[in-house]
């Protein structure tokens, strides 16, 4: 006898293994039934049910590819100065070199791979073409982990478990422009613009495979899929499928889908449109202070070198620091606030320390 359940059989909600819970059947828009997969309680193949030591040495190793996207982006405004001296350009279009860095990508190791690349080429480029299109690819490549962080949080923990992760990832977010601004004036102040991108990608490097032993695939949906085919062929039917919602797309309705989906937010939440006003603000002005702590703190004002205009970042990178400590506090009282609910989620009672820092502004 076939140890192969028949399409009847699945269609019932019986299973292969008898120790999962039966899944929910729906029919076809033919009239035939199919069995949906999905993550039974306690499934330790669900990246939320994955040890602690896991989810956190994949939190890690990103955030340390997060602090290394600012630390490229502003790792080379200490050495500008050189930039234009070397290139015979003006300090303006020397600091294209940080205005031009920024994009958006997909995926964690391929785009973090060929960011290496155009790194490279930046230390080893010889126009100024050429390098202002290098930095501006490197910016494209590497700010995956800014998209898609919160994405990865999300998988790997519960909704009411991701406040001191994203504290984390938002810290390493922040305080990568200053801290980078000081770690690398200590190679400006004593050799040239290309040391320093031969020692981010010494940095890159090791992260990036640190980042390919650690990393593991997350996604529910790429996950079920998975699941699903591998269940189809050793059970010999096609009446195991995923939720529609977790269906793959094709290219053209999954870009349609990227593209159109983040404006719509953007332009019909109120919340989301003030706060990535107030985040813009907050990006700008960061990056603002690497060129105006050189104007106001350096040779044409205070006298500073640059390795002294470095450590005068070390302030904004101590206060930024605060901000994960402060959050402690903060994830015990939402913690409280959902506890009294039952456990349901109080979306207000994440930002109660806005209040505070509302006023401090």
């Amino acid at each position: 006898m076939s140890s192969n359940p028949s399409p009847e059989s699945v269609a019932s909600g019986n299973t292969a293994d008898p120790g999962i819970a039966p899944r929910q059947v729906v029919q076809r828009a033919d009239g035939t039934d199919v069995e949906l997969v999905s993550f039974p309680p306690g499934d330790p193949k669900n990246p939320r049910n994955w040890p602690t030591w896991r989810k956190w040495s994949i939190v890690i190793a990103i955030t340390l590819i997060d602090l290394t996207v600012s630390f490229t982006a502003s790792g080379f405004s200490p050495a500008a100065e050189k930039f234009a001296k070397d290139f015979g350009v003006s300090g303006e279009v020397g600091t294209l070199g940080l205005s031009l860095y920024y994009g958006r990508s997909p995926i964690y190791i391929i785009s973090y791979g060929v960011f290496l690349f155009f790194v490279l080429g930046t230390a080893l480029v010889h126009n100024l073409g050429g390098f202002l299109v290098l930095r501006f690819l490197s910016g494209w490549f590497s700010a995956v982990t800014i998209a898609n962080f919160g994405g990865t949080i999300a998988d790997i923990f519960e909704p009411h478990e991701t406040g001191p992760a994203m504290s984390l990832f938002l810290w390493a977010a922040t305080v990568g422009s200053p801290l980078g601004y000081f770690l690398f004036s200590c190679i400006a102040q004593y050799k040239g613009w290309r040391d320093i991108f031969w020692a981010l990608l010494g940095i890159c490097g090791g992260l990036w495979l640190i980042m390919t032993a650690t990393l593991k695939e997350t996604r529910h949906s790429v996950l079920l899929l998975r699941r699903a085919a591998r269940e189809r062929k050793q059970r010999g039917t096609d009446a195991i499928e995923v939720p529609d919602s977790m269906k793959q797309r094709g290219p053209r309705k999954l870009f349609k889908t990227a593209l159109l989906r983040p404006f719509r937010f953007l332009f019909t939440e109120a919340i989301i449109f003030f706060g990535a006003l107030y985040n813009g603000y907050l990006y700008g002005l960061s990056f603002l202070f690497n060129g105006a702590f050189s104007l106001v703190f350096g040779m044409g004002g205070h006298g500073f070198d640059v390795l002294g205009v470095g450590l005068t970042f070390l302030g904004i990178v101590v206060g930024i620091s605060i901000g994960p400590i402060t959050n402690i506090w903060q994830e015990r009282y939402y913690q409280r606030r959902i506890a009294q609910v039952g456990g349901k989620n109080v979306p207000e009672a994440r930002v109660q320390l806005g209040r505070i820092a509302g006023i401090s502004e």
